[in-house]
Parts: C-alpha cells; structure tokens; sequence
C-alpha cells in the first residue's frame, strides 16, 4: 500500500516539476542584450519576486520528488 502511495507521489511530484520548469524565464530570455529593459538582472515588466517564490517551490518540489523516489524505491525493494 506504501508503495502506491509514494510511486503517486512521485508521479505528481515530477508533472509540477515539470509545469514549474516551464513557466520558469531563464536569465537569457529576460531582456535585450544590452540590458535595456531589465534591473538588476531581472526584467522590468516582470512581476516582483514571482521568480524567486517559483525558485522556492521548485526547490521544495524537487526536494519532495527526491524523497518519494528514495521511499518509492524502498518500498519496491521490501516487496519482492
């Protein structure tokens, strides 16, 4: 039962992982190359701090898909 709870886990754990890598603008797609249009690195129209929170939780997201997959894994090797 364990083990389908965590393989679950894991399997929603990696589509966010997936959805927050997508949404997520790299440093390259942030501006000009000039700079123009940006402050300190991060673009002017860009929403305050909605990159560092999307950080955060990719962050505790992968930390949780780390975490199922360790679990998932043990479990799988308890059953056979």
């Amino acid at each position: 039962m364990a083990l389908y709870i965590f393989v679950t886990l894991q399997v929603l754990t990696a589509l966010g992982l997936i959805v927050l890598t997508a949404i997520t603008t790299t440093k390259s797609e942030q501006g000009s190359g000039f700079g123009w249009g940006t402050i300190g690195g991060k673009t002017t129209t860009s929403i305050a701090g909605l990159e560092d929170q999307l950080e955060r939780v990719t962050m505790w997201v992968c930390i949780a898909f780390l975490m199922a997959s360790v679990f998932a894994a043990y479990f799988g090797a308890r059953s056979h």
